[in-house]
Protein backbone atom coordinates (compact mmCIF):
# COMPACT_ATOMS: atom_id res chain seq x y z
CA UNK A 1 0.00 0.00 0.00
CA UNK A 2 2.93 2.34 0.60
CA UNK A 3 3.89 2.13 -3.09
CA UNK A 4 0.29 2.84 -4.14
CA UNK A 5 0.16 5.84 -1.84
CA UNK A 6 3.38 7.28 -3.25
CA UNK A 7 2.18 6.88 -6.83
CA UNK A 8 -1.22 8.41 -6.13
CA UNK A 9 0.44 11.32 -4.36
CA UNK A 10 2.42 12.12 -7.49
CA UNK A 11 -0.80 12.37 -9.47
CA UNK A 12 -2.58 14.30 -6.71
CA UNK A 13 0.22 16.89 -6.73
CA UNK A 14 0.55 16.98 -10.53
CA UNK A 15 -1.31 20.26 -11.04
CA UNK A 16 0.63 22.12 -8.40
CA UNK A 17 3.96 20.72 -9.55
CA UNK A 18 3.13 21.49 -13.19
CA UNK A 19 3.55 25.21 -12.56
CA UNK A 20 7.22 24.89 -11.62
CA UNK A 21 7.82 22.22 -14.24
CA UNK A 22 6.41 24.46 -16.98
CA UNK A 23 8.66 27.31 -15.82
CA UNK A 24 11.63 24.95 -16.06
CA UNK A 25 10.63 23.78 -19.54
CA UNK A 26 10.20 27.35 -20.78
CA UNK A 27 13.54 28.38 -19.30
CA UNK A 28 15.09 25.60 -21.39
CA UNK A 29 13.48 26.72 -24.62
CA UNK A 30 10.33 24.55 -24.74
CA UNK A 31 7.08 26.03 -26.01
CA UNK A 32 3.78 25.51 -24.18
CA UNK A 33 0.49 25.04 -26.04
CA UNK A 34 -2.81 25.54 -24.23
CA UNK A 35 -5.78 23.36 -25.21
CA UNK A 36 -9.41 23.18 -24.14
CA UNK A 37 -10.75 20.16 -25.99
CA UNK A 38 -10.09 16.60 -27.16
CA UNK A 39 -10.17 17.76 -30.80
CA UNK A 40 -6.76 19.45 -30.58
CA UNK A 41 -4.30 16.96 -32.16
CA UNK A 42 -1.67 16.37 -29.46
CA UNK A 43 0.59 14.58 -31.93
CA UNK A 44 1.17 17.77 -33.96
CA UNK A 45 1.97 19.71 -30.79
CA UNK A 46 4.47 17.08 -29.64
CA UNK A 47 6.06 16.87 -33.10
CA UNK A 48 6.68 20.62 -32.89
CA UNK A 49 8.74 20.00 -29.75
CA UNK A 50 6.08 21.72 -27.66
CA UNK A 51 4.23 20.64 -24.52
CA UNK A 52 0.41 20.63 -24.37
CA UNK A 53 -1.44 21.72 -21.22
CA UNK A 54 -5.21 21.62 -20.75
CA UNK A 55 -6.64 24.98 -19.63
CA UNK A 56 -10.28 23.99 -19.13
CA UNK A 57 -11.58 24.95 -15.69
CA UNK A 58 -14.44 22.83 -14.34
CA UNK A 59 -14.53 24.18 -10.79
CA UNK A 60 -17.05 27.01 -11.42
CA UNK A 61 -15.00 29.16 -9.02
CA UNK A 62 -14.23 31.76 -11.71
CA UNK A 63 -17.80 32.15 -13.00
CA UNK A 64 -18.10 35.67 -11.61
CA UNK A 65 -14.97 36.82 -13.40
CA UNK A 66 -16.20 35.20 -16.60
CA UNK A 67 -19.58 36.91 -16.37
CA UNK A 68 -17.95 40.28 -17.00
CA UNK A 69 -18.01 39.38 -20.70
CA UNK A 70 -20.12 36.22 -20.87
CA UNK A 71 -23.86 36.05 -19.95
CA UNK A 72 -24.79 34.45 -16.63
CA UNK A 73 -26.96 31.83 -18.34
CA UNK A 74 -23.98 30.39 -20.21
CA UNK A 75 -22.38 27.01 -19.41
CA UNK A 76 -20.25 27.11 -16.25
CA UNK A 77 -17.25 25.52 -18.00
CA UNK A 78 -17.14 28.36 -20.53
CA UNK A 79 -17.59 31.03 -17.85
CA UNK A 80 -15.08 29.59 -15.40
CA UNK A 81 -12.47 28.77 -18.06
CA UNK A 82 -12.71 32.28 -19.47
CA UNK A 83 -12.83 33.83 -16.01
CA UNK A 84 -9.69 31.98 -14.92
CA UNK A 85 -7.88 33.32 -17.99
CA UNK A 86 -8.88 36.98 -17.90
CA UNK A 87 -8.57 37.30 -14.12
CA UNK A 88 -4.98 36.06 -14.11
CA UNK A 89 -5.93 33.35 -11.62
CA UNK A 90 -5.30 30.41 -13.95
CA UNK A 91 -2.04 28.73 -12.90
CA UNK A 92 -1.11 28.02 -16.52
CA UNK A 93 -2.73 30.56 -18.86
CA UNK A 94 0.00 33.19 -18.64
CA UNK A 95 2.65 30.53 -19.30
CA UNK A 96 1.31 29.25 -22.63
CA UNK A 97 2.75 30.55 -25.91
CA UNK A 98 -0.34 29.85 -27.99
CA UNK A 99 -3.85 28.50 -27.51
CA UNK A 100 -5.35 25.92 -29.86
CA UNK A 101 -9.13 26.33 -29.84
CA UNK A 102 -11.86 24.71 -31.89
CA UNK A 103 -15.34 25.49 -33.19
CA UNK A 104 -17.41 23.11 -31.09
CA UNK A 105 -20.19 24.71 -29.02
CA UNK A 106 -21.24 28.34 -29.53
CA UNK A 107 -20.07 29.36 -26.07
CA UNK A 108 -16.52 28.15 -26.65
CA UNK A 109 -16.40 29.76 -30.09
CA UNK A 110 -17.15 33.15 -28.56
CA UNK A 111 -14.75 32.46 -25.69
CA UNK A 112 -11.92 31.92 -28.15
CA UNK A 113 -12.91 35.09 -29.98
CA UNK A 114 -12.51 37.02 -26.73
CA UNK A 115 -9.31 35.24 -25.72
CA UNK A 116 -7.68 36.44 -28.94
CA UNK A 117 -7.61 39.88 -27.36
CA UNK A 118 -5.21 38.76 -24.63
CA UNK A 119 -3.39 35.69 -25.96
CA UNK A 120 -2.18 34.31 -29.28
CA UNK A 121 -5.08 32.01 -30.19
CA UNK A 122 -5.63 29.77 -33.20
CA UNK A 123 -9.09 28.26 -33.74
CA UNK A 124 -9.48 25.03 -35.71
CA UNK A 125 -12.65 24.77 -37.79
CA UNK A 126 -14.26 21.51 -36.68
CA UNK A 127 -16.78 20.01 -39.14
CA UNK A 128 -20.35 19.68 -37.91
CA UNK A 129 -20.48 16.08 -39.14
CA UNK A 130 -17.99 13.29 -38.45
CA UNK A 131 -18.70 11.58 -41.76
CA UNK A 132 -18.69 12.79 -45.35
CA UNK A 133 -16.13 13.62 -48.03
CA UNK A 134 -16.34 17.40 -47.57
CA UNK A 135 -16.08 17.11 -43.80
CA UNK A 136 -13.09 14.80 -44.10
CA UNK A 137 -11.32 17.20 -46.45
CA UNK A 138 -12.06 20.18 -44.19
CA UNK A 139 -10.62 18.51 -41.08
CA UNK A 140 -7.65 17.14 -42.98
CA UNK A 141 -6.79 20.65 -44.16
CA UNK A 142 -7.28 22.03 -40.65
CA UNK A 143 -4.71 19.60 -39.26
CA UNK A 144 -2.31 20.53 -42.04
CA UNK A 145 -2.85 24.24 -41.32
CA UNK A 146 -2.15 23.65 -37.64
CA UNK A 147 1.14 21.97 -38.53
CA UNK A 148 2.13 24.91 -40.74
CA UNK A 149 1.09 27.43 -38.07
CA UNK A 150 3.19 25.80 -35.33
CA UNK A 151 6.17 25.58 -37.67
CA UNK A 152 5.90 29.32 -38.29
CA UNK A 153 5.19 30.29 -34.67
CA UNK A 154 7.93 28.15 -33.13
CA UNK A 155 10.47 28.38 -35.99
CA UNK A 156 10.72 24.60 -36.30
CA UNK A 157 10.31 21.98 -39.01
CA UNK A 158 7.72 19.35 -38.23
CA UNK A 159 8.87 16.36 -40.24
CA UNK A 160 6.91 13.24 -41.10
CA UNK A 161 9.30 11.29 -38.88
CA UNK A 162 8.58 13.51 -35.86
CA UNK A 163 4.83 13.19 -36.35
CA UNK A 164 5.04 9.40 -36.68
CA UNK A 165 7.11 9.23 -33.50
CA UNK A 166 4.51 11.37 -31.72
CA UNK A 167 1.74 9.07 -32.96
CA UNK A 168 3.54 6.02 -31.55
CA UNK A 169 4.11 7.85 -28.24
CA UNK A 170 0.46 8.91 -27.87
CA UNK A 171 -0.84 5.48 -28.90
CA UNK A 172 1.32 3.91 -26.21
CA UNK A 173 -0.14 6.32 -23.67
CA UNK A 174 -3.68 5.53 -24.82
CA UNK A 175 -3.15 1.77 -24.60
CA UNK A 176 -1.73 2.08 -21.09
CA UNK A 177 -4.54 4.33 -19.88
CA UNK A 178 -7.14 2.01 -21.40
CA UNK A 179 -5.58 -0.99 -19.63
CA UNK A 180 -5.80 0.78 -16.27
CA UNK A 181 -9.34 1.96 -16.99
CA UNK A 182 -10.52 -1.50 -18.03
CA UNK A 183 -8.99 -3.17 -14.99
CA UNK A 184 -10.68 -0.64 -12.71
CA UNK A 185 -14.06 -1.49 -14.22
CA UNK A 186 -13.69 -5.26 -14.11
CA UNK A 187 -11.39 -6.32 -11.25
CA UNK A 188 -11.69 -5.51 -7.51
CA UNK A 189 -8.51 -4.06 -6.04
CA UNK A 190 -7.01 -1.80 -3.39
CA UNK A 191 -7.72 1.16 -5.71
CA UNK A 192 -11.14 2.79 -5.55
CA UNK A 193 -12.94 4.80 -8.22
CA UNK A 194 -11.64 8.13 -6.91
CA UNK A 195 -8.07 6.81 -7.06
CA UNK A 196 -8.52 5.95 -10.75
CA UNK A 197 -10.11 9.34 -11.38
CA UNK A 198 -7.09 10.96 -9.75
CA UNK A 199 -4.76 9.18 -12.17
CA UNK A 200 -6.74 9.64 -15.39
CA UNK A 201 -7.74 13.24 -14.67
CA UNK A 202 -4.27 14.42 -13.71
CA UNK A 203 -2.23 12.42 -16.22
CA UNK A 204 -1.97 15.35 -18.65
CA UNK A 205 -0.52 17.52 -15.89
CA UNK A 206 2.44 15.21 -15.31
CA UNK A 207 4.94 17.06 -17.50
CA UNK A 208 7.24 14.04 -17.59
CA UNK A 209 4.83 11.67 -19.30
CA UNK A 210 7.35 8.82 -19.34
CA UNK A 211 7.57 8.77 -15.54
CA UNK A 212 3.79 9.08 -15.35
CA UNK A 213 3.42 6.01 -17.57
CA UNK A 214 5.87 4.09 -15.40
CA UNK A 215 3.66 4.88 -12.40
CA UNK A 216 0.57 3.70 -14.27
CA UNK A 217 2.30 0.48 -15.32
CA UNK A 218 3.06 -0.13 -11.64
CA UNK A 219 -0.60 0.41 -10.75
CA UNK A 220 -1.63 -2.01 -13.49
CA UNK A 221 0.66 -4.67 -12.04
CA UNK A 222 -0.87 -4.10 -8.61
CA UNK A 223 -4.40 -4.43 -10.00
CA UNK A 224 -3.54 -7.56 -11.97
CA UNK A 225 -2.00 -9.19 -8.88
CA UNK A 226 -4.76 -8.06 -6.54
CA UNK A 227 -6.40 -10.72 -4.37
CA UNK A 228 -9.26 -8.52 -3.22
CA UNK A 229 -12.46 -10.58 -3.31
CA UNK A 230 -15.41 -9.34 -5.32
CA UNK A 231 -18.53 -8.34 -3.41
CA UNK A 232 -21.02 -11.18 -3.15
CA UNK A 233 -24.07 -9.00 -3.79
CA UNK A 234 -24.63 -7.94 -7.37
CA UNK A 235 -24.81 -4.14 -7.35
CA UNK A 236 -26.37 -2.52 -10.44
CA UNK A 237 -23.66 -1.68 -12.97
CA UNK A 238 -23.70 2.00 -13.90
CA UNK A 239 -22.48 3.81 -17.00
CA UNK A 240 -21.96 7.55 -16.46
CA UNK A 241 -22.02 9.73 -19.56
CA UNK A 242 -22.36 13.44 -20.31
CA UNK A 243 -20.44 16.63 -19.72
CA UNK A 244 -16.89 16.82 -18.38
CA UNK A 245 -16.98 17.24 -14.60
CA UNK A 246 -13.31 17.56 -13.72
CA UNK A 247 -12.85 18.40 -10.06
CA UNK A 248 -16.52 17.60 -9.38
CA UNK A 249 -16.09 13.95 -10.33
CA UNK A 250 -15.28 12.65 -6.81
CA UNK A 251 -18.66 13.94 -5.63
CA UNK A 252 -20.69 12.16 -8.31
CA UNK A 253 -18.61 8.99 -7.77
CA UNK A 254 -19.46 9.07 -4.06
CA UNK A 255 -23.17 9.63 -4.74
CA UNK A 256 -23.41 6.67 -7.11
CA UNK A 257 -21.43 4.27 -4.94
CA UNK A 258 -23.07 5.34 -1.67
CA UNK A 259 -26.44 4.70 -3.33
CA UNK A 260 -25.36 1.12 -3.98
CA UNK A 261 -24.39 1.43 -7.63
CA UNK A 262 -21.29 -0.11 -9.18
CA UNK A 263 -19.75 2.55 -11.42
CA UNK A 264 -17.91 0.62 -14.15
CA UNK A 265 -17.91 2.91 -17.23
CA UNK A 266 -17.39 6.67 -17.51
CA UNK A 267 -17.93 8.12 -20.98
CA UNK A 268 -17.01 11.79 -20.71
CA UNK A 269 -14.50 14.16 -22.31
CA UNK A 270 -12.22 14.24 -19.29
CA UNK A 271 -11.99 10.47 -18.97
CA UNK A 272 -11.49 8.12 -21.89
CA UNK A 273 -13.40 9.77 -24.75
CA UNK A 274 -10.25 11.26 -26.26
CA UNK A 275 -8.32 8.01 -25.75
CA UNK A 276 -10.90 5.55 -27.04
CA UNK A 277 -9.57 5.48 -30.60
CA UNK A 278 -5.94 4.80 -31.48
CA UNK A 279 -4.24 6.47 -34.43
CA UNK A 280 -3.73 4.08 -37.35
CA UNK A 281 0.04 3.67 -37.69
CA UNK A 282 -0.19 1.83 -41.03
CA UNK A 283 -1.37 4.75 -43.20
CA UNK A 284 -0.19 8.31 -43.86
CA UNK A 285 0.01 10.40 -40.70
CA UNK A 286 -2.36 13.04 -42.11
CA UNK A 287 -5.13 10.59 -42.94
CA UNK A 288 -4.54 8.75 -39.67
CA UNK A 289 -4.92 11.89 -37.54
CA UNK A 290 -7.90 13.04 -39.59
CA UNK A 291 -9.70 9.75 -39.00
CA UNK A 292 -8.85 9.57 -35.31
CA UNK A 293 -9.94 13.07 -34.34
CA UNK A 294 -13.14 12.93 -36.39
CA UNK A 295 -14.18 10.04 -34.14
CA UNK A 296 -14.27 12.12 -30.96
CA UNK A 297 -17.81 11.39 -29.77
CA UNK A 298 -18.87 15.01 -29.24
CA UNK A 299 -22.56 16.10 -29.29
CA UNK A 300 -21.63 19.09 -31.43
CA UNK A 301 -21.47 16.53 -34.26
CA UNK A 302 -24.73 16.03 -36.14
CA UNK A 303 -25.47 13.18 -35.91
CA UNK A 304 -23.27 12.11 -33.02
CA UNK A 305 -22.93 8.57 -34.34
CA UNK A 306 -19.84 7.53 -32.42
CA UNK A 307 -21.26 8.36 -29.00
CA UNK A 308 -24.21 6.03 -29.54
CA UNK A 309 -21.95 3.31 -30.92
CA UNK A 310 -19.62 3.59 -27.93
CA UNK A 311 -22.43 3.57 -25.36
CA UNK A 312 -24.07 0.60 -27.10
CA UNK A 313 -20.79 -1.34 -26.97
CA UNK A 314 -20.16 -0.44 -23.32
CA UNK A 315 -23.65 -1.59 -22.35
CA UNK A 316 -23.11 -4.96 -24.05
CA UNK A 317 -19.50 -5.59 -23.02
CA UNK A 318 -19.88 -4.50 -19.38
CA UNK A 319 -23.45 -5.72 -18.87
CA UNK A 320 -24.66 -2.29 -17.82
CA UNK A 321 -27.89 -2.07 -15.81
CA UNK A 322 -28.38 1.70 -15.84
CA UNK A 323 -27.14 4.81 -17.62
CA UNK A 324 -26.77 8.16 -15.86
CA UNK A 325 -26.53 11.09 -18.25
CA UNK A 326 -25.21 14.20 -16.50
CA UNK A 327 -25.68 17.53 -18.27
CA UNK A 328 -24.32 20.81 -17.00
CA UNK A 329 -26.90 23.59 -17.02
CA UNK A 330 -26.89 25.55 -20.30
CA UNK A 331 -24.67 23.01 -22.08
CA UNK A 332 -26.94 23.00 -25.11
CA UNK A 333 -25.29 20.21 -27.18
CA UNK A 334 -25.48 17.69 -24.32
CA UNK A 335 -28.87 18.97 -23.12
CA UNK A 336 -30.52 18.58 -26.50
CA UNK A 337 -29.03 15.12 -27.02
CA UNK A 338 -30.39 13.81 -23.71
CA UNK A 339 -33.88 12.97 -25.05
CA UNK A 340 -32.84 10.86 -28.07
CA UNK A 341 -30.19 9.22 -25.88
CA UNK A 342 -32.92 8.23 -23.40
CA UNK A 343 -34.97 6.65 -26.18
CA UNK A 344 -31.90 4.80 -27.46
CA UNK A 345 -30.94 3.44 -24.04
CA UNK A 346 -34.50 2.51 -23.00
CA UNK A 347 -35.88 1.21 -26.28
CA UNK A 348 -32.88 -0.09 -28.23
CA UNK A 349 -30.80 -1.39 -25.33
CA UNK A 350 -33.57 -2.07 -22.77
CA UNK A 351 -31.55 -0.48 -19.98
CA UNK A 352 -32.52 2.00 -17.26
CA UNK A 353 -31.78 5.70 -17.83
CA UNK A 354 -31.85 8.92 -15.85
CA UNK A 355 -30.92 12.44 -16.92
CA UNK A 356 -29.45 14.84 -14.38
CA UNK A 357 -29.15 18.51 -15.32
CA UNK A 358 -26.96 20.11 -12.66
CA UNK A 359 -23.79 22.11 -12.08
CA UNK A 360 -23.06 19.92 -9.04
CA UNK A 361 -22.89 22.91 -6.69
CA UNK A 362 -23.01 22.32 -2.94
CA UNK A 363 -26.66 23.41 -2.93
CA UNK A 364 -27.59 20.86 -5.60
CA UNK A 365 -25.85 17.79 -4.19
CA UNK A 366 -28.74 16.81 -1.91
CA UNK A 367 -31.27 16.73 -4.72
CA UNK A 368 -28.88 14.85 -7.02
CA UNK A 369 -28.25 12.32 -4.23
CA UNK A 370 -31.99 11.68 -3.83
CA UNK A 371 -32.51 11.12 -7.56
CA UNK A 372 -29.54 8.76 -7.85
CA UNK A 373 -30.66 6.77 -4.82
CA UNK A 374 -34.13 6.36 -6.30
CA UNK A 375 -32.68 5.36 -9.69
CA UNK A 376 -30.33 2.73 -8.25
CA UNK A 377 -33.10 1.35 -6.04
CA UNK A 378 -35.32 1.04 -9.11
CA UNK A 379 -32.61 -0.93 -10.91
Amino acid sequence: MAVIHEILERFTNARVNAKEEIDYLKANGRKIVGTYCSFAPREIILAAGAVPIRLTDTTSQYDNEGEKDIPRNMCTIVKSSYGAAVSGKSPYFDKVDIIIGETTCDGKKKMFEYLKNIKNTYVMQVPQKSEGEDEYSLWKNEILRLKELLEKEFHVEITDKKIKEAIVKKNNERRTLKRLYKLWGTKPSELNSKDIHNVLFNFEYRMDSEKALEDIESLIEILEDSNVEAKQNKAPKILLTGCPLGEKFPTIIDLIEEAGGDLVVIETCDWMKGNEELVDESISWLDALTQKYLKVACPTMTPNTYRYENISRYIDEDEIDGVINLDLQACVPYNIESIPLKRFVNEKKDVGYINLETNMTAEEVGQVRTRIEAFVEML
